[in-house]
């Protein structure tokens, strides 16, 4: 490997560690035992108050704004952080409510839990008809519309020792990319319509920043990107997609599924109006950001 690759392995140490670290932080259990944390603290605020406690942690909130802003490339607003916490405390009180009615035995994980409880409130919406339906669609075009997004050229090394020298230089010769490197079954030689979230998920924080901000008429390969399961990637942009917007007819199972979402939302939002004053909710202050 070229003394620029062999550079490369004490940062792919560094992103292999912080990908293990966010695997780790992504386990239910772990949020359940930092909520839990701060349970004595809010008894102790809320005195003789019988109602149920539900804490949102400062280190909660850290870890849930951290996550987002890698999904979006940039800082949270004020307004970002309050909806982040109120679906968190949405989610809370909709596990507490689902083991009252019984889900505990059957779905012991939060998001189990959580979808058991929306469908459990939302299935009584009836099936909308095509006035409501076109009147939808007319009426949420920028849901409905496509993000940008990147096509691209893709080789993967399973294992990052066995990259050969001048990689870069033979990929950007090669008139067949894919006779280089291991057969990735899982994304294969091309990968299609990558908006900025899926970049994120697939490659990381800093591979997909680098990406986005690739030229128009730069085509040269690009890497070695490091994923969180510890392969080596090599990516190509080959075309930009702008932002597409599809018709009626093209969209329609989608455009359904998205009205009874909405009406299963608002169902479910006057459900929790009904249940909300059962709890007391302590949100910690965050340091440099929401205080409440």
């Amino acid at each position: 490997m070229t003394s620029k690759a062999s550079a490369e392995k004490p940062q792919e140490s560094e992103q292999s560690e912080v990908s293990l670290l966010r695997r780790f932080l992504r386990e239910p259990l772990l949020h359940f035992l930092i909520l839990a944390s701060g349970l004595f603290v809010a008894q102790g605020m809320i005195g003789g108050d019988e109602r149920e406690v539900i804490v949102v942690d400062s280190e909660a909130q850290k870890y849930l704004f951290s996550q987002e802003e890698d999904l979006r490339l940039r800082p949270l607003t004020e307004s970002d952080k309050q909806r982040i916490v109120d679906t968190f405390i949405e989610e809370e009180i909709l596990v507490r409510e689902a083991k009252a009615r019984g889900f505990t035995d059957s779905s012991r994980v939060r998001a189990l839990l959580v979808q058991n409880m929306r469908f459990f409130i939302g299935s009584d919406v009836p099936e909308p008809t095509e006035d409501q339906l076109r009147a939808h669609f007319e009426g949420n075009l920028d849901t409905f519309t496509s993000p940008p997004s990147l096509d691209l050229n893709h080789v993967m090394f399973s294992d990052p020792d066995t990259v050969p020298d001048g990689i870069l230089d033979a990929l950007n010769q090669a008139e067949d990319p894919s006779a280089i490197g291991d057969l990735d079954t899982r994304l294969g030689y091309r990968l299609r319509f990558l908006d900025q979230r899926r970049l994120v998920g697939l490659f990381g924080v800093e591979p997909a920043k680098d990406l986005l901000a690739v030229t128009e008429d730069d085509r040269d390969w690009r890497g070695p990107y490091l994923s969180p399961a510890g392969s080596i990637h090599f990516l190509r942009v080959i075309n930009r997609n702008p932002p597409r917007t599809p018709t009626y007819e093209l969209a329609k199972d989608w455009i359904s599924t998205h009205w009874l979402s909405a009406k299963s939302n608002e169902l479910l939002d006057a459900a929790l109006a009904d249940v909300r004053h059962n709890y007391v909710v302590v949100v910690e202050s965050v340091e440099g950001g929401r205080n409440d």
